[in-house]
Formats: structure tokens, sequence, C-alpha cells
């Protein structure tokens, strides 16, 4: 029987609030530029959010992943065809697009490296979905899981992750990959019709597809081996500046955890920003400023403090659903509800029907 050795987890989704979680921004410029190609305007796909069009140009902008993954929801529901649009997103990213994360994984030595450095700078990737590696005695599994985001949204991020995986990496990785062809062995939650195009490449033999999870089962040994691109005095400058960049976000955000505490201590009242600069000593425009640096706003964080608290009163404390809306400070039900629907994909009353303990 083979014996776990090691497992690691790579995902910051359960431990930050996605309010103040952020991604680079290429992954939302990319999405609008598709959605604008199936008819979906920007501006239709940034309403609810708080990206404007000048934040997609921003060479080093991020997004939150509340503003994500709303944008997604948007696209999915205005998209003639929907269906495969998260390939569509997924492979128009590289890794040239993510920075100095981008260059410190081209310059890894070994495949070990590569994920050392991607567990280790996991929030700069794209990624929404968690990704796990188990390592046996002879075999390494990797799964990619986006069980904790929204089902209505759970397919494309999924989709778009497998994409945007398969479209940097095999390409610096050919080698290793082509030598242990017939030992991999992979499954995908995403359909053959829209990733194919991305696997022509691929010297993988042994693929399923449309499966409930997606698993790459590799040999041990593989990950050890030599990359071609490897530079050590590339990936020692790249890794230094990744480290410079989540310092700079370290250092600020205990403000946006500030912010939540204090929307958090009265919830049925929900400060406007200038009570809760206020509270905080600051100037509106300085906690404005501060929140952007942070790749936040104060909207973003009380719409993910509305939602939070929106789940939890509906199924574990039972109030209606105009009591919710009173509570989280809406002066009228309907636009409760339209907000709710925006967050979930359903309305609050089919959310409290089917939750409710």
């Amino acid at each position: 029987m083979l014996r776990w050795d090691k497992r690691l987890i790579f995902s910051d989704t359960m431990t930050v609030p996605s309010a103040v979680l952020r991604r680079p921004v290429v992954a939302a410029r990319v999405l609008c530029a598709v959605a604008a190609e199936v008819g979906v305007s920007v501006s239709d796909v940034l309403a609810g959010t708080s990206v404007t069009p000048a934040d997609l140009e921003a060479p080093d902008g991020a997004v939150s992943s509340a503003d994500e993954i709303t944008m997604a929801r948007t696209l999915l529901r205005l998209a003639p065809k929907p269906a495969g649009i998260g390939v569509a997103v997924g492979s128009r990213i590289n890794l040239t697009n993510l920075g100095m994360f981008g260059f410190a994984a081209m310059s890894s030595g070994t495949l070990r490296e590569l994920i050392s450095v991607g567990l280790r700078f996991f929030s700069l990737t794209t990624l929404h979905s968690s990704i796990v590696l188990s390592e046996r005695q002879s075999e390494c599994e990797i799964t990619v899981d986006a069980g904790h985001l929204p089902a209505d949204v759970r397919r494309f991020f999924m989709e778009r992750d497998i994409a945007a995986i398969m479209a940097t990496v095999p390409g610096f990785v050919h080698p290793v990959l082509a030598r242990h062809a017939d030992e991999i062995c992979v499954e995908l939650a995403a359909a053959e019709e829209y990733l194919r195009p991305l696997l022509d490449a691929v010297a993988i033999r042994d693929i399923e597809f449309d499966r409930d999870r997606t698993v790459v089962r590799v040999p041990r040994g593989m990950l050890d081996e030599p990359l071609p691109q490897a530079d050590p005095h590339t990936l020692a400058v790249c890794v230094a500046e990744c480290e410079r960049i989540l310092e700079r976000r370290r250092r600020h955000l205990g403000l946006s955890a500030r912010v939540r505490s204090e929307l958090l201590s009265s919830p049925g009242e929900m400060p406007g920003i200038d009570a809760a600069a206020a509270s905080l000593h600051l100037h509106p425009r300085t906690l404005r400023r501060r929140l952007a640096e942070e790749g936040t706003s104060f909207r973003a964080i009380t719409n993910d403090v509305r939602a939070s608290l929106a789940t939890e009163l509906l199924s574990q404390v039972g109030l209606t659903v105009e009591q919710v809306a009173r509570r989280l400070g809406y002066a009228e039900t309907a636009a409760f509800n339209h907000a709710f629907s925006r967050w979930f994909g359903l309305a609050p009353s089919e959310y409290r029907r089917t939750h409710s303990i």
C-alpha cells in the first residue's frame, strides 16, 4: 500500500475575505475582451463592481476576487453562448502577463521548484481554483478544485483555470512531459470540445473529459528533472521582487480587515464611507486611496460583508427576506433581492428555502 509523504495546498481563498483577496488584473482584462467579442459591453461586465475601465489598463493593477466573480457571473448571464467561455478566457493568459511571478516560474530549475514558487506566491497568479499536490512513494497527484466558489460560476473558473494552466505551463516543461507522456494520467472537469485545441501540443494520451474533478497523476521522479529554461540568477531576482510585492500587500492588509470589522460591528446601520473613515481616524480620500492600494474598495468590502451576513441570517438565524434586508441597511427589499441575486445567482427566498437549518 502506498504511503502518503506530503500534501501541499495552493490556495488562500479560505483564509482571506473575498473583498480583500486580489488577483492580477490581466484575467479581468481578458474576460472583458472576450465579452466584447461575443457582444457584451465592458460597461455591462463591470456593473456592480468597483473596477473601472482605467483599472483594466493599469500595468500592475489588481482586482478583488469578489469583483472578478461578479464579472464572470455577468458575462455568463449576458453571453449568447456561455458554454466554453471560461476556456476562451483562460487560453489567452500567459506567464509574461503575470510579471515577476511569471518570470520566476519560467526560470525554475525543476517542476518541484516550479510548484514551490507557485505555493509561495499563489496570490500572484490568476487562479481562483485551489490546487492540492499529494506525493506518494512513486506517484504524485495534482487536484484542481473550485468547490469553494459559488455554484453558478464554479464551472467557468474551473475551465478558465485549467485552460490557463494548459496555455502557460506545457510550453516550457514540454521536454519533461514528452519523456513521461505514457505515464501521465489526466481527468478534466471540462468538455473536450473546448480544450482539444490546447491539448494538440501536449503529448499526453491518457486524458478523460467531463469528469467530476480535475486530477493529474504523474511519476514522482518527474518533479526533479531539470527544465530547459532554468536560470538560478533570474529566479533569485524574481523571487526577491515577488517577496517585495507581497510585503507591500501585507503592510496594507490590516486596513481592509479594520473596515470589515467596523461594518460587522453594526450591520443594521452599515455606515457610509464618511462615517467609517471618521471611526478609523482617516480622511475619506485617504481611506479610498489605501483601500485601492490593497486592490479593493469600500463598496466591495460592504458588499462582501452584506453577502456573508445575508447567507447567515437567512439560513441559520431564520429571519425572513424582509427582515434580513432591513438588518443589512436596505431601504427596500427589492434592492436587497437584486443584490443577493447578483452575488449568488439565485433569489434570497430560494436560498432560504434550500439552506435553512
